[in-house]
């Protein structure tokens, strides 16, 4: 499949954010790719990718960005610390795959469209196997235009589900997935 022609922001490629990003590599992405451990970035440059040297860099180059990292905190920080996505030249849609819940969500949402930046809130359910298979139920929230922006390349991770307009809706519905996922393996 040729490459396409704009660059796609990859942040955090570790234990889910690597497979997710191999498969959009696998299917003609061209990657520009970010994380703490030297490590991660070196297994998606061996396919492909671009490796940047700090989350600055990726927003500075892509046009879209995705994040997939492991506590709010460090999404906080990403989308809105002084070397964040939220200062790129590039960025104009910022795809949180992490879990972050739905107030920091909103808070980084609209701090975000202070500079013009959408956000599609779309957390993912499937652990590593379904990050490397393609199987993971992705649920998305956000602007129609942005989502429609990133849908082709979230398709790449496994089933959609849009469940709103709103960034933190689908953090909402994560919950809910989750809080589904325990009660089925309660025992009576």
């Amino acid at each position: 499949m040729a490459t396409r022609e704009k660059v796609i922001g990859f942040i955090g490629v570790g234990v889910m954010g690597g497979p997710m990003a191999r498969r959009l590599i696998e299917r003609g992405y061209a990657l520009i790719v970010f994380d703490t451990n030297p490590a991660a970035q070196k297994q998606l440059v061996k396919f492909g990718a671009r490796a940047a040297k700090s989350v600055r860099e990726v927003a500075d180059r892509a046009h879209i960005v995705f994040a997939s990292l492991p506590t709010p905190q460090i999404v906080r920080a990403v989308a809105m610390g002084d070397n964040g996505v939220i200062g790129g030249r590039a960025v104009k849609i910022f795809v949180d795959l992490s879990t972050t819940g739905s107030v920091i969500e909103k808070e980084i949402a609209q701090a975000l469209a202070a500079r013009r930046i959408a956000m599609v809130d779309a957390p993912i359910s499937g652990g590593a196997a379904g990050a490397a298979k393609g199987t993971l139920a992705v649920m998305v929230a956000g602007a129609p235009q942005a989502v429609a922006s990133v849908r082709a390349m979230l398709d790449v991770f496994g089933r959609v589900f849009v469940v709103g307009k709103k960034p933190g809706q689908a953090q909402i519905m994560k919950l809910l997935n989750n809080l589904l996922s325990t009660t089925a393996l309660a025992r009576p």
